[in-house]
């Protein structure tokens, strides 16, 4: 019977366990955070439409712009301009509630990744992480 040098297993354990880790950090590194498996949010679709959204769930990469209200116990309200990936395209100001169960502050030009949930017609936060 052979033996297996002790220098495979001293070497193998921390390679295996390096790559694991990449596995699980690399595709939260690659844009969408930990919302990328969601749909990106699309302000065209939601202006010509916004009925057919409802109940979804998307992802919307935007940049702070103002705080429009602000309700102690309910929440607040801001304008935020999203973040497109081609920067020819010219981008507007929509609203997104933010209930009040987050913990951030929002100041002007704070950039977010946000989970988006379109209700009737409103966009409301579910979960965002700042970028």
């Amino acid at each position: 019977m052979s033996k297996i040098n002790p220098l495979f297993f001293a070497l193998g354990i921390p390679v295996v366990v390096i790559v694991i880790l990449v596995a699980i950090v690399a595709p939260r590194m690659g844009g969408g955070g930990k919302f990328a498996d969601l749909t990106p949010f699309s302000v065209e679709k939601y202006r010509s439409d916004w009925s057919s959204l409802q109940g979804n769930s998307y992802r919307l990469d935007c940049q702070v712009v103002q705080q429009l209200s602000f309700v102690e116990g309910r929440g607040r309200v801001l304008a935020v301009k999203p973040i497109e990936k081609d920067s020819t395209r010219p981008t507007s100001r929509i609203p997104v509630f933010v209930p009040a169960g987050s913990a951030d502050s929002f100041e002007v030009d704070q950039r977010y990744k946000c989970k988006l949930r379109v209700t009737r017609d409103l966009l409301v936060v579910e979960a965002l992480e700042r970028f």
